[in-house]
């Protein structure tokens, strides 16, 4: 389906019933503003809890990645043909732009809003540079970026031509970045993708995986096209190699699907943008489970570590006002994490299963405190683990059930065994 809006062209297949998860900009905003006013709540108690003050700037971290995210804003630039809108294909998991192997197919500098069942990206769709022997292409690639600014700029460029020839378009996306950001106090992060690894050796088989040759290919490839940005006084954060070419039944005799490394590519997008684009990004990458899984982990290592200096405080008040919303914020996390959109429903049934609900922390709390009474002096210490516990054990069975698609039984399991393994330290 294509649309005219005022900030650019949107593109969402939604006729497609193949989407992972569901969402849109009405669930957004509901979301957001349930887990707003829980979070809110959250500060506000923290605040009057002497010694736990620095817990807030986790909860300010959870309201950017939940109640202030957004689409991320991604702007590609390259030499036409290099497979600039084959990426943002790739990258959803779905055939939203036109692709061609010889002809520019994209024929001005456009914004684009990519959305796949409501959740995708912005995507700034660019012709390609020295494409038809035009030089003022360049001029208007910048003049689009500075309608609305990117988070990210991928610097596109076959393999091929990376191994070969890259310090003339390296000197050409120099030009377009100093035009654009020369005087910006706050510039986008800069990634470059090796396009079309495939064609490398292309005698060989060139659907992956690969071997040693080809892959000692495309690791000069990398090299090579990470010294030219270097020279250029362009580094990049990182130099990804991808293969981006699939066709469907629709298109072909069958499916062909050499897409190869998008998962890298994924994690280098992720890891430039700013907390408040980034679980939305999890959400719309195609095939990026490993992603999601990593945005939903941090979500639920947060939540923990606030609940386990909730578990110190001395105030019984503290369980009932704090643990339970945090736990809410946290499944409801994990959930759009997932893909899918915080759901009630969801939830419900996925804690019957489990046989606990929200506020299994307050229950192993109470716990702790008979505890305390047999063995005086270890209340503070037994306490916060098991309300850290209790948390941790929801937020990994929430993981495993919704993000890793895995059964009751497997949720089951995981909840058992996080809760007698205990937490885990940071970084383990």
């Amino acid at each position: 389906m294509l649309s005219s809006r005022g900030r650019g062209t949107v593109v969402d297949p939604a006729a497609s019933n193949d989407i992972v998860g569901y969402s849109s900009q009405m669930h957004m905003s509901a979301d957001r503003d349930d887990t707003e006013v829980a979070l809110d709540q959250l500060s506000e108690i923290l605040l009057r809890i002497p010694g736990v003050q620095p817990l807030v700037q986790d909860v300010n971290e959870l309201r950017g990645l939940l109640s202030g995210r957004r689409m991320p804003r991604l702007a590609i630039i390259g030499r036409r043909g290099c497979g600039k809108s084959s990426l943002a294909n790739a990258l959803l998991g779905a055939q939203v732009l036109p692709v061609g192997a010889v002809d520019d197919t994209t024929r001005e500098a456009t914004w684009v809003e990519i959305r796949r069942g409501g959740i995708g990206f912005d995507w700034l769709d660019t012709p390609g540079l020295r494409a038809g022997g035009k030089p003022e292409r360049g001029a208007e690639v910048a003049r689009a970026l500075r309608e609305r600014d990117p988070d990210v700029w991928l610097f596109a460029m076959k393999a091929t031509q990376a191994l070969h020839e890259p310090a003339t378009d390296v000197s050409e996306m120099k030009s377009v970045w100093d035009d654009v950001v020369r005087d910006s106090p706050h510039p986008p992060a800069r990634l470059a993708v090796a396009m079309k690894c495939d064609e490398l050796h292309a005698a060989t088989l060139r659907a992956p995986p690969y071997e040693p040759e080809r892959l000692a290919a495309v690791t000069r490839a990398v090299d090579a096209l990470r010294v030219a940005l270097d020279a250029a006084a362009l580094p990049a954060r990182a130099v990804v190699p991808v293969v981006t070419y699939w066709r469907d039944a629709a298109d072909a005799d069958g499916v062909l699907d050499w897409r190869w490394n998008l998962d890298a590519m994924a994690d280098a997008i992720y890891d430039a943008l700013p907390v408040g684009a980034r679980l939305e990004t999890a959400r719309a990458f195609a095939n990026a489970t490993a992603l999601r899984r990593r945005v939903a982990m941090r979500i639920v290592r947060a939540c923990s570590s606030v609940a386990m200096v909730i578990g110190m405080t001395p105030l019984p008040i503290a369980d009932l006002f704090i643990l339970a919303p945090l736990q809410s914020v946290m499944i409801s996390g994990v959930m759009l994490a997932s893909g899918r959109r915080a759901d009630a429903r969801l939830a419900a049934e996925w804690m019957t299963g489990l046989g606990v609900n929200v506020g299994a922390g307050v229950a192993f709390r109470e716990i702790a405190r008979a505890a305390v009474r047999l063995v005086p002096g270890l209340g503070g210490s037994i306490s916060a683990a098991i309300a850290a516990t209790g948390t941790w054990a929801l937020g990994v069975s929430a993981v495993k059930y919704f993000v890793d698609g895995g059964s009751l039984e497997d949720a089951r399991s995981a909840f058992e065994k996080a809760r007698h393994d205990g937490v885990p330290p940071a970084g383990g």
